[in-house]
């Protein structure tokens, strides 16, 4: 009788395992993509000749930002998204900070804790509009989670081109704020081309901007830990 009452049991144990694992196989082939894509490096050996101009990256919680020079001879930054975007208007600030990301997310998690699922789902599945924000420093932030590049000239103007095709203003010489939408009172987000999908977020952003610099990045990351990995020396 025992060996009876078994068998059932052993089948749907089986069947809910085999059900179990077509359930996680998405997630775990997600997660091996970002192992490897990650790990894989790109631009390993960058040109270092002439690298005057120092950038940064910076990592907040699970999101990054590249700061740069406000003005340089490259480009003057603070001509194109102006300090008066902002709500404090602050002016001879010494870098600018750029990251991409979904304006939905954006309007509704200002920390995250403020995270809420069917915000997330939408970002990560839905075709949306996505913004790129702005944030005036008058200085360089002390943190741990920041790291400096020296790039050359033409690394700089390439990172810069990257930057402003993201909200379309290559050949404009101002661009207008999404009104209204503020973390801080030194910052803007602008209205962005592409969307925010699960295969590029906004630190797939930050990796494709120093790929297209010709900068140590990696292969592809959804993560900052795939960007930070490279420039872990």
């Amino acid at each position: 009788m025992k060996i009876q009452y078994l068998k059932p049991m052993k089948q749907a144990l089986r069947y809910f395992f085999k059900f179990l694992l077509i359930l996680l196989s998405p997630a775990l082939f997600y997660l091996v993509m970002v192992l490897i894509g990650s790990l894989i490096p790109v631009n390993s050996n960058p040109e270092t000749k002439n690298s005057k101009i120092d950038i940064y990256l910076y990592k907040q919680d699970m999101h990054t930002d590249i700061l740069l020079p406000v003005k340089s001879d490259i480009i003057q930054w603070d001509r194109i998204f102006k300090p008066k975007h902002t709500l404090s208007n602050p002016q001879n600030s010494e870098f600018i900070g750029f990251g991409w990301g979904d304006l939905n997310f954006y309007r509704n998690t200002p920390q995250w804790e403020d995270l809420k699922l069917d915000v997330a789902f939408k970002a990560l599945f839905l075709r949306s509009q996505s913004a790129l924000h702005t944030r005036f420093y008058q200085k360089i932030p002390t943190s741990k989670n920041l790291v400096k590049i020296s790039v050359s000239e033409d690394q700089y103007k390439k990172l810069s081109e990257y930057i402003l095709e993201t909200v379309k203003a290559e050949n404009k010489q101002e661009i207008l704020p999404i009104s209204g939408l503020h973390y801080y009172r030194n910052d803007a987000f602008y209205s962005a081309e592409t969307s925010f999908n699960l295969f590029k977020t906004c630190n797939t952003w930050t990796n494709s901007a120093l790929k297209a610099a010709g900068l140590k990045a990696c292969l592809w990351t959804p993560f900052p830990q795939g960007i930070f990995f490279q420039y872990r020396d």
